[in-house]
This record gives C-alpha cells, sequence and structure tokens, in this order.
C-alpha cells in the first residue's frame, strides 16, 4: 500500500491511495453494501463515483454456500467490482445490536479475509460503547491492543492490507492509550470506532472531539478512517479536523426511511418535498410526488442513489475547496446546516495549536472571513502568536496612529488613501515618529508594514458590531495583547474615527457608530499609562502630537 499526500488545507489532505495496483483519492468514502442483498448494482455505485466498497465479511462467513462460493472465486469477483474493497469482521454487528459474543474467532475470521482477497480487512476489535462505564470500556480497549499485536503475528498475505481499530470514545486517557498502542503498529488505515451511535444522536461535538484528540497522537504518515460516518452534511468539518476516509450505509438505511439527504437543512422526508433541489439524474427525472407512488424496492433504489451523488458530490467539493484553500470557507457554510454542527465546530478553538502547525504560510487567495466562527481561524491565531513574539515596532516610532479599516484594505481605499497621503506628507510631525495601524474586527491591531502581507493585506469580513458577545471579548483580547507587548514604544496614541468616509464605490457612507473601534479608546485608556485620544478628522489627531 502506498499513499502520497498532494494537497492539505486545515487538517484536511488529499492524498492517493494505492493497493494492489488499484487506486483512489482521499478524502473518499467506501459505501457498505450487503455481500449478496444490493439493491444499488456495483457497477451503479462505480457510475455514481465509487472507488472503493466496504462489506462484511463475518455475513458472508455465516452463509456456508455464499462463503463456499466467494472462497473458490474471491471477493472482488463477486461483488462484481474491480475497485478497492474493504471487509468488517462482525465487530459492527457486535457494536450495534450489543450481541456480548459472535459465532467467530478472531485469527479464523481475519484469515477468513485473506482467503477471500479483500484489500483492506478489520481485525476482530471490541468497540467501546457510549454507555460503557469506565472498567468495560478500559477492558475493550486492552482486548482491541492485545488482538492487533496478534494480528501482525498471523498474517499470512502481503496484498490484505490492514485497519487498526482506535477505541475509547468519551474517555481522552483511554483514546490517548488506543492512540498511543496502535501507532507502534504496522497498519495501513488507522480507523476510528465507536461513532455511530453519537453520530445518529446528532452529537457532533463528541465525534468531533473524538477525531481531533486522535489527530494529536496519531502517526501523520498514515490515512485516518472514521466508522459510520455517512451524512454529508458533516463530511467538511470531519475532513477539515483530520478525517481522510469513512465508510457508511446510510445512504441506504436511510433512503428505507423515505429520507432524502440535502446539504442545505438536512435529510428531508420524501412527503415533505414538493420539488428536488437537486440535479443529479434522479432529481433531473423524478419528482417527489413520482417517487413516492413506486413500489418500495425501486423507490428505496433511486433515493439511495441520490443520498449517494450528493455524498461523492460533496467529496468533490471538499476536494477543491482543499485545493484552492477554501476549506475553513466551506466549513462555515455547512454547519448552518443544524445548531449540532456549529456546537461541534466550536471545539475548534481548543485545538488552534494543533491546527495552527498544519496551516499553510500562503494562499492564492485572500481569506473570506463571513461568519462569526471566522474569529477562530488557525490564521488569527498564528497572527496573534507572530505579533507577540516577532514583532517588532519600527526603531525611530514614538506616536502610534490607529486607522479604521473600511470596505477595501489599504490603499484600494479612497479615504484611507487619502489618509496615508497626508500623514506622509504632513509637516508637523517627522514622518518617521509616526507609526500607523489599522484597527481591525478580526485581526485587531494590524500595523501598516504588515497590512499588504498575507493574509492581513487579503481578506474580506463582514461586520462584527455586538458589545455583547465572545466576539466583542476576543477583539478586545487582541487589542490588549498589541498593547501590553509594545505600547511602550509610544509617548502617544491617536484614534480616528470619521463621521464619514468615502467607499469603494465612491459614494459617501456614514461610519457606523457601533463599531468597537469607538470604545477602543476607553478600554486602553484604563489599562495602560499611554496618553490616548479620539478624533473625527486627521488633521487634529496629527497636531495632538505636536504638543508632546
Amino acid at each position: 500500500m502506498k499513499w502520497e499526500i498532494s494537497d492539505f488545507d486545515a487538517l484536511g489532505r488529499i492524498g492517493k491511495l494505492t493497493v494492489n495496483n488499484k487506486q483512489m483519492i482521499t478524502p473518499n468514502l467506501f459505501p457498505v453494501l450487503h455481500p449478496y442483498k444490493n439493491i444499488i448494482s456495483t457497477s451503479d455505485l462505480k457510475k455514481i463515483g465509487a472507488q472503493c466498497v466496504f462489506t462484511n465479511a463475518y455475513i458472508i462467513y455465516q452463509n456456508k454456500q455464499i462463503r463456499d462460493d466467494i472462497l473458490r472465486k474471491g471477493l472482488h469477483s463477486h461483488l462484481n467490482f474491480d475497485g478497492i474493497t474493504a471487509t468488517d469482521s462482525g465487530a459492527f454487528q457486535k457494536y450495534m445490536y450489543n450481541k456480548n459474543k459472535l459465532k467467530i474467532q478472531a485469527a479464523e475470521i481475519e484469515k477468513f479475509q485473506e482467503d477471500i482477497g479483500t484489500d483492506f480487512a478489520v481485525i476482530l476489535d471490541e468497540p467501546v460503547q457510549p454507555d460503557d462505564n469506565y472498567d468495560i470500556a478500559k477492558k475493550k480497549v486492552d482486548i482491541t491492543i492485545e488482538r492487533a499485536k496478534e494480528n501482525i503475528n498471523r498474517r499470512i498475505k502481503d496484498t490484505c492490507h490492514w485497519f487498526g481499530p482506535i477505541h475509547g470514545a468519551k474517555y481522552d486517557d483511554l483514546l490517548k492509550t488506543s492512540t498511543t498502542e496502535m501507532s507502534k503498529l504496522d497498519f495501513g488505515v488507522y480507523a476510528i470506532g465507536g461513532l455511530v451511535k453519537s453520530l445518529l444522536n446528532y452529537r457532533f461535538d463528541l465525534v468531533i472531539e473524538i477525531l481531533l484528540n486522535v489527530k494529536k497522537d496519531i502517526i501523520w504518515n498514515k490515512p485516518i478512517h472514521m466508522f459510520g460516518l455517512g451524512l454529508p452534511q458533516f463530511f467538511s468539518l470531519a475532513v477539515a479536523c483530520g478525517c481522510d476516509l469513512m465508510d457508511s450505509a446510510a445512504y441506504i438505511l436511510f433512503a428505507k426511511e423515505n429520507r432524502y439527504f440535502t446539504l442545505s437543512t438536512g435529510t428531508r422526508k420524501l412527503d415533505e418535498l414538493e420539488e428536488f433541489p437537486c440535479h443529479c439524474p434522479i432529481c433531473c427525472d423524478y419528482n417527489p410526488k413520482e417517487v413516492l407512488k413506486f413500489d418500495e424496492t425501486l423507490r428505496t433504489e433511486l433515493l439511495a442513489k441520490h443520498n449517494l451523488y450528493l455524498s461523492f458530490s460533496e467529496l468533490r467539493t471538499i476536494r477543491q475547496a482543499i485545493k484552492e484553500g477554501n476549506l475553513w470557507e466551506l466549513v462555515e457554510q455547512r454547519i448552518r446546516n443544524h445548531p449540532s454542527l456549529v456546537k461541534a465546530s466550536k471545539l475548534i478553538k481548543s485545538y488552534l495549536p494543533l491546527f495552527e502547525t498544519h496551516e499553510k504560510l500562503y494562499k492564492t487567495h485572500g481569506r473570506l472571513y463571513s461568519s462569526l466562527e471566522s474569529v477562530e481561524r488557525p490564521l488569527l491565531y498564528r497572527y496573534e502568536a507572530k505579533l507577540k513574539d516577532n514583532y517588532r515596532v519600527p526603531e525611530n516610532a514614538k506616536f502610534l496612529v490607529i486607522l479604521p479599516e473600511l470596505d477595501a484594505k489599504g490603499d484600494r481605499s479612497p479615504s484611507i488613501k487619502n489618509w496615508l497621503e497626508k500623514i506622509n506628507n504632513n509637516s508637523i510631525i517627522p514622518r518617521k515618529l509616526l507609526h500607523v495601524a489599522f484597527f481591525s474586527d478580526f485581526y485587531g491591531i494590524i500595523p501598516l508594514e504588515l497590512s499588504f502581507s498575507f493574509p492581513m493585506g487579503q481578506y474580506e469580513s463582514i461586520d462584527l458590531l455586538s458589545e455583547k458577545n465572545l466576539i466583542y471579548q476576543s477583539l478586545v483580547q487582541k487589542l490588549e495583547l498589541f498593547f501590553k507587548f509594545h505600547s511602550q514604544n509610544y509617548s502617544k496614541c491617536g484614534i480616528l474615527i470619521p463621521e464619514e468616509f468615502i467607499n469603494q464605490f465612491n459614494e459617501v457612507v456614514q461610519y457606523s457608530k457601533k463599531n468597537i473601534i469607538i470604545k477602543l479608546a476607553d478600554i486602553l485608556k484604563s489599562k495602560y499609562k499611554l496618553e490616548i485620544a479620539k478624533f473625527n478628522e486627521l488633521d487634529p489627531l496629527i497636531k495632538f502630537f505636536k504638543s508632546d
């Protein structure tokens, strides 16, 4: 097996996975299919976009006739699928249906998976249930690790590559133990288990916390798989947090309940729809009322196909976003699908050092900060750290001039261009004594000399006007950070707050009375000895420095 990473954004990675002369691109989805009761043919799966499929070796093993047939001709031939295949050992049945004992031994089912010619096999692990107490969870983690070590010793065929399951669920220390111990063992893919029940309950925050805790401790040169992750509205957030592969039967299980995947409003019941909001072949050929009239088998097939079309379309969108460096922007759009996704996204704030380590230094496009969640981007965290540890105020600077950022950045704004010309050509204060900086709702203080560099000079953003939320408090902290480390370099600070300005369309616009910059002087005066004053025009601001 070979996995080559070609691009990345956030913790999401585009890679080419090659196994047994078959290839797939990551991130990607393994559609789960029944080994002999498929509603959708594998040829149709390939047309829809599947490069890989997941089926269940335990179900095959339990049916002697099917088992003998597949042992004779091989799994790929039985499924009529020449792409990458993966098989589960039966642990999922144990997890989902609380079967305490399977009629199979680990060595037996693992050898069987090798014998049927699967590309990826899963050891017989012990998934941790969401309601398992600590002692039970620990026992299951220990058993899984021990079986993983035994699997290493009894592997025979080098054409069979293995998933190493990671468990621990809500118990962080068990998750860390499972992750670090599995990392020591040679598995082609590391797979996080025990997630399906949390996903079905929309506990996305718990799933993301598990994923991020694994990412902290896992080795980075192997793909991370998430068992049972099948809701497309969750794909982008999961990929941004480090998921490379996923498998799910949700596309068909939801179809059997007449549930239709969307990205904008989650899953919808078929009888709630007047029109299909999608342009896949199914939605172009039929309308909801027509599909409702079909017999159950055909209706399920059509809905399942749509659900897969949407899933693979979203994965293509995600991969394109990674290539363009826009994955964060996509995530912020998608989490609006459900409040539980917004809640899950808030966990990113606690893992910013991890994200920042893997954030690109440069991107080909400017950034778009279009939601409140944008405040927690790793780029902003990086800027704060660099401003604190790496930035030095110009040597001759004595006075700080703070200008507001307007609708266009830098000299693309007519008003800012005019202000900078006045500052540069003023006859009152030598230019070298004046240090100019901008006030940004997202970055806090941006020194003029940094305002032309990425990303401070290449972004567009919404206005953050509220003084009663966490965004406001975050901005205050950013302002205080700059002044805490650099205010000793100045004797005075003048803040320009215009009554009006000229926007990029040469229109005269009133400056918002709610902008946080208006409160800036009061905030800073209460904490620093620096002499600070506010002005509506630039000329008196410059004269303010003359009396020093």
